[in-house]
């Protein structure tokens, strides 16, 4: 069960005015963070997908009475990942050249936990429901989400975005010298 001790995580949108979801904070602390890097030939690059499972819990506010807990449960948290979803359809850009038809928006979704600040796009979301209120809305539920780190090419053109995917490259070879 989560519980308030634990450091907060989130999927952000980050340098984006575009109306609508922009964050889900959840409390992070998952049982198993699967992180693989695969080596292209091919592009001569490697590319890396991170992969957890999100537990949601309304259960420590039904017992406290706290009333959108008691109403909604976990619905909100999960509508709200669905909609970060949909969100980063809309930030693709029309395959068309930029400078006839500039993109809408350069926002980038971010995974944010820890020192982390991760420019990531999801790949895949999971959701189960495990308990229900009496409305029949999740008070209990589990998502596996898979996301794929944006790479340079793709963040081409985004300032925020490449000094996000930047800094953590500098933590991870920074951490690395101390192993």
């Amino acid at each position: 069960m989560p519980s308030s001790n634990l450091l907060k995580g989130s999927l952000s949108f980050a340098a984006t005015n575009e109306p609508g979801v922009q964050s889900v904070v959840f409390e992070f602390n998952p049982e198993t963070m699967t992180r693989l890097q695969v080596y292209s030939e091919q592009n001569n690059a490697i590319s890396e997908s991170i992969r957890f499972e999100l537990v949601l819990s309304a259960v420590e506010g039904m017992e406290q009475a706290v009333p959108d807990a008691v109403e909604n449960g976990v619905y909100p948290a999960l509508a709200a990942l669905e909609e970060l979803l949909l969100n980063q359809t809309r930030q693709q850009r029309t395959g068309w050249p930029e400078w006839l038809f500039p993109p809408r928006n350069i926002g980038f979704l971010a995974l944010i936990y820890g020192e982390r600040i991760i420019p990531v796009k999801i790949q895949r979301l999971n959701m189960k429901e495990l308990l229900h209120n009496s409305q029949l809305k999740p008070v209990y539920a589990k998502a596996d989400i898979a996301l794929r780190v944006l790479t340079e090419r793709e963040l081409r053109g985004n300032v925020a975005g490449l000094a996000a995917l930047a800094a953590y490259k500098n933590y991870r070879r920074l951490k690395a010298q101390f192993s």
